[in-house]
Order: structure tokens, then C-alpha cells, then sequence
């Protein structure tokens, strides 16, 4: 991915964490997602088997786009290293969130 689209994606997600919009966590996110609250969900490509499969199967079964971050992505961007999920509550942060990593393939 290019730097410049990594850059625009942690600047986004933190945007969207300091404006409330952004679930980060397993349980939180995962919260999200099975109460409808969620517009899309991310995950980092860091993260282990289990916890893809986790928000793998919530977001097939409440049909939630799911977007995969580069390493450490996710942490930088909301402020907490280690957080491997999240869940984008704000049909804005998602769309263009959503446009930043279809522009970044």
C-alpha cells in the first residue's frame, strides 16, 4: 500500500475514534456489529486466526463489509497498540473508508 493512502487511512480512523464513531476491541466491536450499530468493520492483517474467524463470521451473518488494515494500522491510528478489530459507526467514516482501500488496490 502506498504511504500516502496508510497515511490518509490512520488519519481517518483517528478522526473517526476522537469523534466517537469508532468501536475498537473484540467485545466492543463485536457488540457493534450484532446491534446493527456497525457500517463496516475492520480488522489489522496482524491479527490471529481466531479473531478473524470471530469477526469473519459476525460481519457474513449481519452482512457488514469487513476491511483488512496493514500491520499495526489499527493501533496507530486510535491510539491503543494492539487492537486488532474495530467497527466504524458512522455511514461517512465507513463510506470513505471504504473508498480509501478500494483506492489503495
Amino acid at each position: 500500500m502506498p504511504q500516502m493512502n496508510e497515511a490518509a487511512l490512520r488519519g481517518l480512523l483517528g478522526l473517526c475514534q476522537r469523534a466517537g464513531k469508532l468501536q475498537s476491541g473484540g467485545d466492543m466491536a463485536l457488540a457493534a456489529v450484532r446491534s446493527g450499530k456497525a457500517r463496516v468493520a475492520v480488522v489489522d492483517a496482524q491479527a490471529s486466526a481466531n479473531t478473524v474467524k470471530k469477526i469473519t463470521d459476525a460481519c457474513i451473518y449481519y452482512h457488514v463489509p469487513l476491511l483488512t488494515l496493514p500491520d499495526g494500522l489499527l493501533g496507530a491510528a486510535c491510539g491503543r497498540e494492539g487492537r486488532m478489530i474495530a467497527a466504524v459507526c458512522d455511514a461517512g467514516f465507513a463510506s470513505r473508508l471504504q473508498a480509501l482501500m478500494t483506492e489503495a488496490e
